[in-house]
């Protein structure tokens, strides 16, 4: 394809709108076809919709996108100006569809012959026919040289039927090619979904169940899988997530995450932390080389780096009304089934003892014991069992 721009009407056709934003395979319509469009040469994009729909559609487009009401009386001049700066030739998109990359073939089961799905043609011979006072459709209707791409667009239907059997696999296998394009290995290629805004380095090995959606990125060499579902997050090279979920977080190299992790949303955390099994994080930066390996909950913390936290240990950072935040200096030791009430401070290099409810702020270098001291009754089970 030759195109430098794209013209997108969201509501060009009755329920038209409406498919753009149904999910396929995690993500909108709209997004698979944004996406496809720049990664085929488009870097212009206008975006024909109402009011209503702009806030909706600005998250399927890049940055940069122009928005057009469709119902303002300076659209066909909008159109004309957008179309006046954009060389060459522009795709023009009047209803929801699948669109595969250059060289890729869909057969298009029950198409209608007489719809334009998406073309392409020249654009300053278009925006001289709108500038003559036409309409869009009438312009439209008036160029000879609008080249239908019937061999490469899957039109989408408003049938959930239709697109679990028909569109979802076929994206699944896109996105799969896609990725094996990239010098990415997919071991499954059934059982491995990759959105159309994810971007994998290449060397990286996705595993089966791995599940890869909204803006992520993933760096060299990384390891995703088995049973991974990663969204919105940005992960560097040589990573390993391992049947955890990871939302709308940042992962540095090297870090190693799993099994059964979950990320929750504005964590970030540095190279070489190790975060294990039925480990949670939320709103938290962990150092680098940290290790949460096992059954620890961390949330709104401040973590150094090189902390070794202890199975059981909990950042307890809700009264009920606010949250708290709780801040580790490097190199602490946080003892096993530790309670950390936030807001408090433990310093660099403190140890909390095993089984302590820390309430007050620990100096560097120093022990925190917070618990009773040990009662041996003797013979009491003795006496017990007599009774």
């Amino acid at each position: 394809m030759d195109c430098s721009g794209a013209i997108v009407f969201l509501d060009q056709v009755e329920r038209g709108s409406a498919l753009f934003f149904q999910d396929i395979l995690f993500d909108p319509a709209a997004l698979w076809l944004s996406e496809s469009l720049r990664q085929s040469g488009v870097e212009r994009f206008l975006v024909v919709c109402s009011a209503v729909q702009q806030e909706t559609a600005a998250a399927c487009f890049p940055e940069g996108t122009s928005f057009v009401t469709s119902q303002a009386a300076d659209a066909p001049a909008r159109l004309a100006e957008f179309l006046s700066q954009v060389p060459g030739s522009v795709a023009v998109v009047t209803r929801p569809v699948l669109l595969a990359p250059e060289g890729t073939h869909f057969s298009l089961p029950g198409k209608d012959p007489g719809g334009k799905s998406i073309c392409t043609l020249c654009g300053s011979a278009l925006a001289a026919a709108l500038r003559d006072g036409k309409g869009f459709d009438e312009a439209l209707a008036a160029l000879g040289d609008a080249k239908p791409w019937q061999d490469r667009v899957l039109p989408l239907k408003d049938d959930p039927f239709y697109r679990c059997a028909t569109v979802e696999p076929m994206a699944g296998r896109l996105s799969v090619e896609r990725m094996l394009r990239s010098g990415v290995r997919v071991i499954d290629a059934d059982h491995t979904y990759v959105g159309p805004a994810a971007v994998v380095g290449e060397g990286s090995v996705l595993l089966p169940g791995t599940i890869l959606r909204g803006k992520t990125t993933i760096g060299k060499n990384a390891l995703l899988g088995p049973n991974t579902m990663i969204r919105d997050c940005a992960l560097g090279d040589g990573v390993q997530v391992n049947s955890s979920q990871l939302n709308e977080s940042v992962i540095e190299d090297g870090v190693v995450i799993g099994p059964f992790a979950y990320i929750r949303p504005h964590c970030h955390l540095r190279k070489g932390a190790k975060i294990g099994d039925f480990v949670e994080l939320k709103n938290s930066v962990v150092g680098e080389g940290t290790k949460i390996n096992h059954l620890t909950y961390v949330g709104d913390s401040d973590v150094g780096e090189g902390v070794n936290f202890g199975c059981g240990t909990v950042t307890v950072n809700y009264d009920g009304e606010k949250k708290f935040r709780t801040t580790i200096g490097d190199h602490a030791f946080i003892g096993c089934n530790t309670n950390l009430v936030a807001p408090v401070t433990v310093g660099a290099g403190a140890y909390t003892a095993a089984g302590s409810t820390i309430t007050e702020d620990v100096p560097p270098d120093s022990l925190a014991i917070a618990r009773d001291r040990q009662t041996v009754k003797k013979n009491w089970v003795k006496k017990r069992r007599k009774k």
